[in-house]
């Protein structure tokens, strides 16, 4: 049986280290990290984490792949949608769900369906826990608030 989402890290990570070093280690840390953070929210809110996954992991892509981050969210599920129609291992609701919720990820403030709930909370954390030093950014601040308490850490 073919997993799916090593599949599809093993493309991403392709794509990560044909860029220099220090944005290899951003992206890896960043995409896996978040990722994970799907993972646990998916599992905690019923949602299925794999498709979770594949959410964290290609929520960027775009970024990689033309060194920006402007209109990155809507450009990236194109991207996104191309990468999983191209490893054939995704059905068409599926390939719906993951780029609905990456055109979405950087609208923190507005609430959408759960998927792209998911997926804003899961980068919203892996901000917050990448380096405690750092300040959580103003446009995040309540979304992190809420995740503390849904996940009984404040």
């Amino acid at each position: 049986m073919t997993n799916r989402l090593e599949v599809l890290r093993n493309d991403i990570d392709r794509l990560i280290f044909k860029k220099q070093a220090e944005y290899s280690r951003y992206f890896i840390n960043h995409l896996y990290g978040v990722s994970k953070f799907c993972v646990l929210i998916a599992s905690k809110r019923g949602l299925d984490p794999e498709i979770a996954a594949a959410c964290g992991m290609l929520h960027d892509i775009y970024q990689i792949t033309a060194g920006t981050t402007q209109d990155h969210a809507v450009k990236g599920a194109v991207i996104a949608e191309s990468m999983l129609k191209a490893t054939k291992l995704y059905n068409d609701e599926e390939i719906k769900i993951i780029t609905e919720a990456i055109s979405k990820h950087n609208k923190k403030r507005k609430i959408h369906g759960p998927y792209e709930e998911a997926l804003k909370d899961a980068d919203v954390l892996d901000h917050c826990f990448y380096n405690p030093v750092y300040p959580v950014l103003e446009k995040e601040v309540d979304r992190y608030n809420n995740l503390l308490e849904e996940f009984c850490l404040d």
